[in-house]
């Protein structure tokens, strides 16, 4: 009997904690990660495949997408490794392995999208 009351609390305690990754991979969520003193404005989430370029071509990279936005001044097309730390940050925070061969793109004004990297 006592332990299946230990095992009882300690259920009911685990139920408490934010999700754990399953298998190694990333639970989507958005988060803000600082990365060089710089703030930025991340999401973990499903999307479409992402690319990985190679001296063969473009290759399919499966995975989840990470968006990042930094907080002040906006990302611009040049600060494409920035938000590749930040997105690398926000994927390893959300308990994933970032891909640092998927290319990354900038798909809105200030948005910086790495498509299927975060596994």
């Amino acid at each position: 009997m006592r332990a299946g009351g230990v095992l009882i609390v300690m259920g009911a305690l685990s139920a408490c904690a934010s999700p754990a990754p399953v298998g190694g991979r990333a639970i989507p969520g958005a988060s803000e990660v600082t990365v060089e003193g710089q703030g930025f404005l991340t999401e973990v989430r499903a999307g479409s495949a992402g690319e990985r370029l190679t001296a063969a071509g473009a290759r399919p990279v499966a995975g989840l997408t990470v968006d990042v936005r930094r907080l002040a001044p906006p990302l611009h097309y040049s600060d494409g490794a920035a938000a590749k730390r930040a997105a690398e940050a926000a994927c390893e925070g959300q308990g994933g392995r970032f891909d640092p061969t998927a290319a990354g793109r900038v798909s809105a004004p200030g948005l910086w999208r790495f498509a299927g990297a975060c596994a």
